[in-house]
């Protein structure tokens, strides 16, 4: 079975990003690159911190800024290497499964 990055839509990943008890898996995504249970901690305060969606927004609108960059060679096919952008059409696809919408 494979599980769906809240983050970026990635529908390929080997564990779930939290369990059922909520706590994370420290999965890694393979084509945004982002880690439950590390890249989710986020303070913005002295003991205040970011909740897991608001981390997963903020860190989307960051990868997408950064041109929506493969993390893993692992995560497509061999015509999309890391460090390249994703193509726009499997962006938007993934993007939709999370009701995301892009502007163009």
């Amino acid at each position: 079975m494979k599980y769906t990055c809240p983050v970026c839509g990635y529908d390929r990943m080997d564990d779930v990003a939290y369990y059922e008890n909520g706590d994370a898996s420290f999965e890694l995504c393979s084509c945004c690159g982002f880690q439950f249970g590390v890249d989710d901690d986020v303070e913005i305060e002295d003991g205040i911190f970011l909740s897991r969606s608001e981390a997963h927004d903020l860190y989307r609108a960051n990868w997408l800024k950064d041109g929506a960059k493969i993390f893993s060679d692992y995560a497509f096919t061999p015509n999309q290497d890391a460090g390249e952008p994703l193509e726009r059409r499997i962006l938007h696809k993934q993007l939709r499964r999370m009701h995301i919408k892009l502007d163009n």
